[in-house]
């Protein structure tokens, strides 16, 4: 929903200081590079057979055409599995998705807010999946996002009041939003409050009200974390306090951060793999590097192509306690500080129950659209010049000059020719295109009912031969995961579960917490974590962390699910 850094604007082209085709992108941005390695031209997406240029006029035309039609398609394709819900995906899990985005991706400027200019772009997050989307760059560098103490180092993320309902304007309610802030007068509050700055290390995770509930729970996480290990004197004074809170919110982070990285690799990733992809990564299948001299590069066709599956899965409504309606997702994207700031804090009705979103019920709780080429919604359509959001993400992902499917297929083939040869879109020889015929059959079937999509809308044969060749990525993505056998839209095909888990598993694989040693699951770490804590060496026996074992099930597994129990057991909902 909110920008990643990736170009998604359709004014790309226009812009004045874009970079030339003649020098690769990932070349002057730092902390960008290309999936594998830079391709060459000839292996870079194409239209109608040639290179695409993006700084070419009559190119940028006839790509911002196709993929508007292609968009519209997508957005209202009859098929009958758009309307099927996800038991596999709950709808919390599109907004970890979106957590674990900006966790990985935080560009210096945004390229979609800022029509597509690039110059000075460079991705900041150069140790990824730290957290730091929740933590910045603590309590000394991001201030605001603490919450203030007696003692000079701040160690708690700060919470906020919510309101009972719209006419609390002394916010009444739990500590369940965000803290927000205010530069308005006591006179100007008292004729319209008004709280137009979200006091958050990553402005991005107010861009709706989901994602800033989904941050009020990791801010809780580690609150959580850090009362109980100074309510049980875990870690002795030192006599100098300034020194023990900033020990105290080491600790807490650490074990926050390890809790989050076990939740992407025992939760997250083995509902979104492919089933055998996920086996391979967790067994013998080796990533490649991402890191550059102990910098983090964000591949660009992963940035701008294969993640931006989760925008498939958005629903049309959400509803967020048993006691509110449904909103509908424009409701929800404009409740925020920046867009509402009137309408927050947020109110009760807008306080999420975790179980709604984390139940594979779908008469219980909010479970994901299935992810294919079709869309229950189309964000930003009302905005001129834009298009929506499936249009933004199929521009940006050519904009880069990514892989073409097929070339980045032919040199998977060598590392990972057991898994392609598992799908009936990508198994055969180097330099054959099996999905081109289902693609140019399903977008031909898909066309027939003229009412549908118009004459405006409909792609030519011309235009359903040049996306069947050379089909951008998210469209790809979206198309193979939805169709793939045995998947359905369930969880993402063969070649969207390789690049995904490539990215990912490479960054837990080559950027470790502790030291490269045996340990067996989360609660092993936990202990390594509190032997490396404790200074005397006769504490090093105890564990500061045992009261961590509740965050997992019986079965010693970890989840959404079993994070927010442990929340709730140990934090008064009041």
């Amino acid at each position: 929903m909110a920008s990643h850094g990736a170009i998604s604007s359709a004014r790309f082209r226009k812009t004045t200081n874009y970079q030339p085709p003649s020098k690769d992108l990932s070349e002057d941005s730092g902390g960008f590079c290309h999936f594998i390695s830079t391709p060459a031209d000839e292996q870079r997406f194409t239209l109608d057979g040639v290179r695409f240029d993006p700084s070419d006029p009559a190119q940028w035309e006839q790509a911002e055409k196709l993929m508007e039609k292609l968009a519209h398609l997508i957005r209202f394709n009859p098929d009958k599995n758009k309307e099927k819900p996800n038991l596999n995906l709950p709808s919390g899990y599109t907004y970890f998705l979106q957590i674990v985005a900006h966790d990985l991706v935080h560009s210096t400027i945004s390229t979609s807010l800022g029509e597509g200019r690039t110059s000075g772009l460079s991705n900041v997050r150069q140790i990824p999946l730290r957290l730091e989307t929740v933590y910045g760059g603590g309590p000394t560098e991001c201030p605001h996002a603490y919450e203030a103490s007696e003692i000079a180092f701040r160690s708690k993320l700060r919470l906020g009041k919510s309101r009972i309902d719209a006419t609390d304007q002394n916010h009444q309610g739990p500590k369940k939003d965000i803290a927000r802030g205010t530069t308005s007068t006591a006179s100007e509050l008292a004729e319209k409050n008004s709280y137009a700055e979200a006091l958050i290390a990553d402005p991005r995770n107010d861009s709706h009200a989901i994602i800033s509930q989904m941050l009020v729970l990791f801010h809780e996480l580690h609150n959580c974390i850090l009362n109980e290990l100074a309510r049980s004197g875990s870690l002795h004074p030192t006599g100098n306090s300034y020194a023990d809170a900033q020990r105290l919110f080491l600790a807490a982070r650490t074990a926050c951060i390890l809790i989050y990285r076990n939740l992407i690799r025992r939760d997250l990733l083995p509902r979104i793999l492919h089933g055998d992809v996920w086996e391979a990564y967790e067994t013998e299948q080796k990533p490649f590097r991402s890191f550059v001299k102990g910098e983090w590069r964000a591949p660009l066709e992963f940035t701008n192509g294969f993640f931006r599956f989760g925008h498939s899965m958005i629903r049309q409504t959400y509803r967020f306690n048993a006691r509110a309606p449904a909103f509908d997702i424009e409701q929800i994207l404009d409740r925020t500080s920046d867009k509402s700031p009137s309408d927050v804090p947020l109110e009760a009705a807008w306080l999420v129950d975790w179980d709604l979103f984390f139940s594979s019920d779908p008469d219980a709780g909010n479970v994901s659209t299935r992810i294919g080429p079709w869309s229950q919604v189309g964000i930003g359509e009302e905005v001129p010049g834009e298009g929506n959001l499936i249009a933004r993400d199929l521009l940006s992902s050519i904009a880069i000059q990514p892989w073409s499917v097929g070339h980045l297929v032919d040199s998977l083939r060598e590392t990972h020719g057991r898994l392609l040869e598992k799908s009936e879109f990508l198994r055969g020889p180097r330099g054959s295109r099996p999905w081109a015929g289902p693609i140019a059959a399903w977008l031909t079937e898909r066309l027939r009912p003229e009412e549908t999509f118009g004459e405006d809308n409909r792609l030519s044969s011309e235009e359903i031969k040049t996306l069947a060749h050379d089909p951008p990525i998210p469209f790809f993505v979206r198309f193979e995961a939805g169709l793939d056998s045995g998947n359905n839209g369930e969880r993402l095909g063969i070649l969207g579960s390789i690049v995904v888990a490539d990215v990912i598993y490479g960054v837990l694989r080559h950027d470790r917490l502790l030291p490269d040693v045996a340990v067996d699951g989360l609660q092993s770490e936990l202990a390594f974590l509190s032997a490396a804590t404790l200074v005397d060496a006769e504490d090093r026996g105890r564990n500061i962390f045992a009261f961590l074992a509740d965050i997992e099930d019986r079965e010693r597994r970890i989840s959404m699910r079993t994070v927010r129990q442990f929340l709730h057991s140990h934090i008064n909902p009041a």
